[in-house]
Formats: C-alpha cells, sequence, structure tokens
C-alpha cells in the first residue's frame, strides 16, 4: 500500500504554537497569580494622619468645612478617610514692594486652611499606600470634605500611635 507521510508546514506550526500560548494565558489568568495586597477601600494597614495645606483658599469656602466629613481625593476618589481637624488663618499672598522686592502679605477676603485628615494606609519606600494609590509629602490634589473642594498640598503624613 502507498501511504503519505504527513508534512507539517509553517502555517499549521504556527497555529499550534497560538493554541498553546491561548492556554497559557487562561491558565495564568484563571489559576495563578495573587490578588493585590490591598484593594480599593480596603481596611489593610495602619491609620495616619495626613496634614493638608492650601494658601490661599476663598473665605466662604472654607467656611463650609465641617469636623468629621468624609475626605476623598476630588479627582480619583480616593478615600482619605475624615476630616479630624482644621484650622483657617490669614492667607498667604506673595506681592512686590515699593522696591520691586516680593515680599509676603495677606489678601483681603481669602484664608490660609490646614486639614488634617484620619485614614488607613500602608506605608511604602516611594510613599504611603492608600488603596491603589500612593501619597507623598509635597502631592497636590483636589480634597473634597463634605461639600467642599480645596485645591491642597500633603503637608506632613505620620502614623497614629
Amino acid at each position: 500500500m502507498n501511504q503519505k507521510k504527513a508534512k507539517f508546514n509553517i502555517v499549521d506550526i504556527l497555529v499550534i504554537l497560538v493554541l498553546i500560548a491561548g492556554a497559557v494565558f487562561l491558565g495564568i489568568r484563571m489559576f495563578g497569580g495573587e490578588e493585590p495586597a490591598v484593594t480599593p477601600n480596603s481596611t489593610v494597614g495602619s491609620t495616619y494622619r495626613v496634614t493638608f495645606n492650601a494658601e490661599c483658599v476663598r473665605g466662604d469656602v472654607a467656611s463650609t468645612l465641617v469636623k468629621g466629613s468624609k475626605a476623598e481625593n476630588a479627582s480619583r476618589n480616593m478615600d482619605l478617610g475624615y476630616l479630624v481637624d482644621f484650622t483657617i488663618e490669614d492667607a498667604i499672598a506673595y506681592g512686590t514692594d515699593a522696591q520691586g522686592k516680593v515680599v509676603q502679605g495677606t489678601k483681603p477676603g481669602y484664608v490660609s486652611v490646614t486639614l488634617v485628615c484620619e485614614l488607613t494606609g500602608i506605608d511604602q519606600s516611594t510613599g504611603l499606600q492608600v488603596g491603589q494609590f500612593m501619597l507623598n509629602v509635597g502631592h497636590s490634589m483636589g480634597v473634597r470634605c463634605g461639600f467642599t473642594e480645596l485645591n491642597m498640598v500633603v503637608q506632613n503624613i505620620e502614623p497614629v500611635e
């Protein structure tokens, strides 16, 4: 009898490789890999006190702050815990004097606001991990506390004893 030998061409080999790669991908996706240690709104971690500062805020906006209100990053909806304290002082503004030197002064109708929030996070080598985001001193963001939204800078991060 005359039998033909099976021959593989390059297309057959490529199809087999694609099928194997797909099976490996599905296997890893379904059975491999661990869940991240911290997920959004996770309570894993320690309690931290984060201080935010804004040097020049309209006085009528600052007057709407209420202790105990929920705080969050306005653009990322990152949970920043609760507002435990705040201070309102004269605004810090800069201008020039008669000699042309830059001097610090105040701005009528504006105030300086410092917020203190307590939140849960994990201390990492590159900052404080809050949910899926990192928080660092110097980080600027919109902070929403209740119905008030302020553009603030992280001034300090310290663990709560």
